[in-house]
């Protein structure tokens, strides 16, 4: 008998085959093989992620506050870092956010308690790596996420990444003097921050020293970790 084929786009079939053996009961004959028996199996197949192609769509609103919103087409739960940075005026900005359907947003962004200074600013939005991704955004773009595509996805080290770079101005032509006035008080703000980790660093120090019984130069300390502050700059 010829069986009929199944359109393959529902579903693959296979057929396997097993000979069963009965005894015959007539008297006349002895044992015969029976007929070939099909034992079929379907199987249903999982249908495969499909390719993404990302789409990121940014607004920035109010003026020297501003707020950055962003529309998208991937699934709720992503994990993003917003980064935003102005090099003349010593600004950097850096935030954790996820999407949530299909949007997320940062701000109003200032700088200390005030406002940001006119000019243009540096935005990159990336997503983290596929492996800190919740287990739902995995199953949806993949577990490396390798069902992301277009020209906002960036492979690294085996893995896809979602990654915008873009600008935007605040204000109009930018200040020199206000620059110069933030990246003093920025400077003045971390150096006012490393000395006291250095004071509290020289005291771990120092207590730890005292334990031991053994002289401790706190003076000099102090001067050897003010003189080597840490990197700030990107």
């Amino acid at each position: 008998m010829q069986a009929q084929a199944i359109p393959k786009r529902t579903h693959t079939v296979e057929i396997k085959l097993a000979s069963v053996t009965r005894m015959d009961r007539s008297p006349v004959r002895k044992s015969r093989p029976l007929v070939w028996l099909a034992a079929a199996s379907v199987m249903i197949v999982c249908p495969r992620l499909y390719a993404m192609q990302v789409e990121l769509t940014t607004a920035v609103e109010g003026e020297f506050r501003p707020a950055i919103k962003v529309s998208c087409n991937l699934p709720d739960g992503v994990k993003f870092v917003v980064r935003v940075t102005r090099k003349e005026s010593a600004f950097e900005s850096e935030t954790p956010v996820e999407v949530q359907s299909g949007r997320f947003a940062v701000g109003p962004l200032l700088q200390g308690s005030g406002d940001l200074n006119p000019g243009v600013y540096n935005l990159e939005i990336v997503s983290v790596h596929p492996t800190d991704q919740p287990d739902a955004v995995r199953a949806a773009v993949g577990q490396k996420g390798e069902e992301l595509r277009g020209p906002l996805t960036k492979r690294y080290a085996g893995a896809t990444f979602v990654r915008l770079l873009t600008t935007f101005q605040i204000g109009r032509a930018a200040n020199p003097e206000l620059d110069q006035a933030r990246r003093q008080q920025v400077k003045l703000s971390q150096t006012r921050w490393w000395r006291k980790n250095c004071a509290d660093i020289c005291s771990g120090g120092e207590r730890y020293s005292q334990q031991k019984g053994e002289v401790f130069d706190r003076e000099t300390c102090m001067k050897t970790c003010i003189s080597n502050p840490p990197s700030v700059s990107r």
